[in-house]
């Protein structure tokens, strides 16, 4: 709740709990009224999104206040802090609620506060009357919350969807076909060439195409789907046989030996995926930045019972390697890693350039 609607319900509560304190002193009146600060805070609550818990515990400070309501209207006198706190409740549980559950507390809470006053003398039914125009406003204005809310998210996915759609459709209609056209192309001149090396070299890079391709696919489809939450990474890692892959590709493209140290980690599916993805990156960065390296480490090993080190390092210098780069490697790396709930760290430690990934141990593994 902001602190601008914080003052426009909390200082009505404490005015109405003054004048409760003044016009009838008294250890029940004092008891009403925290009661009412309580009701007051669990609507806070309510309204921040703790709709299951206070719910009930509403019902219950409800049905409190409508006893002490009652004791009270019998002593001729009748509680406007409670009446005011649950008015309050009501139009902050109408505002987020979700379930038939929930508008049934609703239904409750509105019904204590009309019904709390009927015992008063004479004035009653009007009091009563005030309460039920009090609850349907606070309620309707609840409603209506809710809506604007929910029309908001609508908007947001329609939007979204919209977006994801328009990247699948680039992504099959211009980078799929380009990537169709090199594996098509590399896969023409393997036919007509006789030297090994240029055959290996084109066979290479057929497949890593055809890699490409199949995690395009993955990515269209996963981009087609609805928007019902944030985009996860696609289960595409092999275990500790896909990074020692990854490290035996780049040595067989660049020359530079790596040392491998991987130990068998369990680590759910889409956290295989991040990793294999962290140490790709890595090593493409290696090429393009570390030119010079002679020596490339990849170790992977588990810092305890529920999270895993990848650690990167090679002793390269700066001098430029092949291509150039975008600048967003690392930030994507650390936006997949937080998806997944991990970290990154990298930096020149030692005279050597380490990227490190600390990534949790266990879930749903394959």
């Amino acid at each position: 709740m902001p602190w601008s609607l914080r003052v426009l319900v909390g200082a009505p509560l404490v005015l109405c709990a003054l004048v409760d304190l003044i016009a009838s002193p008294g250890v029940a009146t004092l008891c009403g009224v925290v009661l009412a600060f309580a009701v007051g805070w669990l609507a806070d609550r309510v309204a921040r999104g703790a709709a299951v818990v206070p719910a009930l515990a509403g019902v219950g400070a409800a049905t409190a206040g409508l006893v002490l309501e009652v004791a009270a209207a019998q002593g001729g006198s009748w509680l406007l802090s409670i009446g005011w706190s649950l008015v309050v409740l009501a139009g902050c549980l109408a505002s987020v609620a979700r379930s038939r559950v929930a508008f049934v507390y609703v239904g409750i809470i509105a019904a204590a506060g009309i019904l709390s006053p009927l015992g008063v003398p004479d004035l009653s039914v009007l009091l009563a009357l005030g309460m039920a125009t009090a609850m349907a406003t606070a309620v309707g204005i609840g409603l209506q919350v809710r809506a604007s809310r929910q029309h908001a998210e609508d908007v947001r996915r329609e939007v979204m969807l919209r977006e994801r759609t328009g990247m699948a459709r680039e992504l099959h209609d211009l980078v799929a076909h380009e990537v169709t056209g090199i594996v098509v192309l590399a896969q023409a001149t393997q036919s007509v060439t006789d030297q090994p090396v240029v055959r290996q070299a084109l066979a290479r890079i057929e497949a890593s195409g055809q890699q490409a391709m199949e995690q395009i696919r993955g990515m269209v489809q996963t981009l087609r789907t609805e928007p019902t939450a944030p985009l996860e990474l696609r289960p595409t890692g092999h275990g500790t046989s896909g990074l020692r892959s990854l490290a035996s590709d780049f040595t067989a493209t660049t020359q530079t030996p790596v040392e491998v140290d991987l130990a068998e980690v369990a680590l759910s599916a889409q956290v295989d995926a991040a990793l294999q993805r962290v140490l790709a990156e890595a090593l493409t960065n290696i090429r393009r930045h570390a030119g010079a390296a002679t020596r490339v480490r990849v170790i992977l090993t588990a810092l305890s019972a529920d999270e895993a080190l990848l650690r990167i390092s090679n002793d390269g210098s700066d001098v430029r390697g092949i291509g150039q780069g975008s600048g967003y490697g690392l930030a994507g790396l650390r936006e997949r890693l937080a998806v997944v709930g991990g970290s990154l760290s990298a930096g020149r430690r030692d005279g050597e350039w380490v990227v490190e990934a600390t990534v949790p141990i266990g879930g749903d593994t394959r």
